[in-house]
């Protein structure tokens, strides 16, 4: 099917008003502001960098070859989205931090850190940023009608054909992955904490948790003379971020009416020969580094003990400690883990209803899409720190304010880290639930409209009926990503509650030690087996990959 191949102005509207808006805003930000941004921007610069290349690589091979294994490809991905940045990055720090595995052996006291400062924040995200990158790509490739491939093929072999036709044809997808790998960057603090890389989001939690952000707008000045950060930073700091990720989806719209065409064929695969040797080392060396180098040093790190020798103190790895540490680290941190699902439970129900709400209010035109769009995504690429700070201000009051009483609540009740992580959520599961209540027909409710029913009837009695499935993986999706929240939860849990992101968080300070590999390692396998369970449902309910609504979509 032939499309516009005109953009529509509306992107670029959005750009020039977005820009003054970020120009306007930089006029009035502190040089120490515009220094942040900056630094925020070049981790998100290199970690696009590494992320995008590699994930399109990884895309190709899944979608547009033969290549033996992709199936299994595609799972490790998926079960590989949704492990916490804080559990990747404690795996890295095992493997090339203080101690690390892939340090030559020697004295323990003796070892130096191969991955830090700038090098291992970039690292982290960017590998972080991969599978993200991978999916989205290769979900643009299989749009592809696979008769522009064919055609190709008569003038060019089948590696230029990929290079000239197919990756063009997906840069929709791929823009989209560099912007997501850029929004994380961002709004997240676990690495940059970590690794000590002073950003925007990481100034946003250092000030909060200190509590500089609580009084006046005015700059307040530390003892060695350096201003620190304004509540007036903050409020700029936030315009600006909210303004260049409305550029990035401006940009992306306007990329999209270039892919002309869908084709519901399967899609041209190259049919590998002499290549397939080549293409696999190099896709599974890939693979290796992304997961299996990450894996293996949680395992070793937690079964490595030290042993003193005359030589002074060695290591050696133990696999009957590695099992123990492993199988007993949830049991451990069981207090943890009970208030990580409890807080996330209820903030992927919330997100969850409400998602359900605002996609259903979607297809039936009750709410604007563009205006819902660029709400739900600025909620999504607001730094997590900003969410926490808002939430403080919001519940936490002087005794003498009208509002005081919102202080009980912000202090004995788990609400405001439920709201943070309701916040976090909430895109995800209204993207996925509006995808398929788009796929309903039309006829189905005209049908029921001309029966008497009216708005509510059609979602309760005809659309949750038959996205229950979509709606049921919404929830897991959203229950995964807010018990590894940590950005906007650390900064709002009320005392003597401790979820497990922020308790590791807390460990992996002091460096990866054997109990935070074991629970990171836990964690991980927790994580994969539940995104892929998820999937595997999505996949078992509708495994030709057509539209829910072809198969569901009747009156009885």
């Amino acid at each position: 099917m032939l499309a516009d191949s005109q953009a529509s102005p509306r992107p670029l509207r959005l750009v020039l008003l977005a820009g003054m808006c970020a120009c306007v805003s930089l006029g009035f930000a502190s040089a120490r502001l515009r220094g942040l941004l900056l630094n925020s921007l070049w981790l998100s610069v290199g970690a696009v960098a590494i992320a995008v290349p590699l994930g399109t690589l990884l895309a190709l091979a899944i979608t547009k070859t033969t290549l033996p294994g992709r199936k299994s490809l595609q799972w490790m991905l998926l079960a590989w989205l949704f492990v916490p940045l804080f559990v990747q990055a404690a795996a890295w720090q095992a493997a090339l931090g203080q101690g690390g595995w892939l340090i030559p052996p020697g004295n323990l006291y003796d070892q130096g850190v191969l991955l830090s400062g700038w090098t291992a924040a970039v690292w982290v995200h960017g590998l972080a940023g991969v599978p993200w990158v991978a999916l989205l790509v290769a979900a643009a490739l299989l749009t592809i009608p696979r008769e522009a491939e064919e055609d190709a093929l008569l003038d060019a072999p089948p590696w230029k054909v990929l290079l000239a036709v197919s990756v063009p044809r997906a840069k929709a997808g791929i823009l989209t992955g560099a912007l997501w790998v850029a929004v994380v960057c961002l709004g997240e603090i676990t690495v940059t904490d970590l690794f000590q890389v002073r950003t925007f989001a990481e100034e946003v939690y250092t000030s909060a948790s200190v509590g500089s952000l609580s009084g006046p707008i005015v700059p307040l000045v530390d003892d060695a003379g350096q201003v620190d950060f304004a509540t007036s930073d903050l409020v700029w700091g936030t315009v600006i971020a909210v303004c260049l990720v409305l550029i990035l989806l401006a940009a992306i719209v306007n990329w999209l009416p270039s892919a002309h065409f869908f084709s519901l064929d399967e899609s041209w695969r190259w049919q590998l020969d002499r290549a397939t040797i080549p293409l696999a080392v190099v896709t599974w060396l890939a693979m290796t580094n992304l997961i299996g180098v990450p894996l293996v040093s949680l395992v070793g790190k937690a079964g490595t003990q030290a042993t003193r020798t005359e030589a002074g103190v060695v290591r050696e790895w133990s696999p009957t400690k590695a099992a123990t540490l492993i199988a007993r680290s949830p049991w451990e941190h069981r207090r943890e883990m009970s208030w990580s699902l409890a807080i996330g439970a209820i903030a992927a129900t919330l997100a969850t209803v409400f998602g359900v709400l605002i996609a259903w209010a979607l297809r039936t035109g009750w709410l604007p899409l563009s205006f819902t769009a660029i709400l739900l995504a600025t909620m999504f690429a607001l730094p997590g720190p900003l969410i926490g700070v808002w939430l403080i201000r919001l519940l936490n009051h002087s005794a003498d304010s009208p509002w005081a009483w919102l202080n009980s609540w912000y202090d004995d009740t788990i609400l405001a880290p439920i709201l943070a992580q309701w916040m976090r959520t909430l895109p995800l599961a209204t993207l996925l639930i509006w995808s398929q209540f788009a796929s309903i027909s039309q006829q189905v409710l005209d049908s029921a409209t001309s029966e008497g029913a009216n708005w509510w009837r059609q979602l309760v009695q005809i659309a949750i009926p038959l996205r229950a499935s979509v709606i049921l993986a919404a929830f897991g999706l959203s229950l995964i990503v807010a018990v590894g929240e940590l950005a906007a939860t650390i900064l709002v849990l009320p005392p003597g509650v401790s979820t497990l992101s922020v308790r590791i968080f807390g460990l992996v300070h002091y460096g990866a030690d054997d109990q935070v590999s074991a629970i990171c390692l836990a964690l991980a396998l927790i994580t994969g087996i539940g995104t892929i369970a998820v999937a595997w449902l999505l996949g078992r309910l509708n495994p030709a990959g057509q539209p829910y609504a072809s198969q569901h979509d009747r009156l009885e």
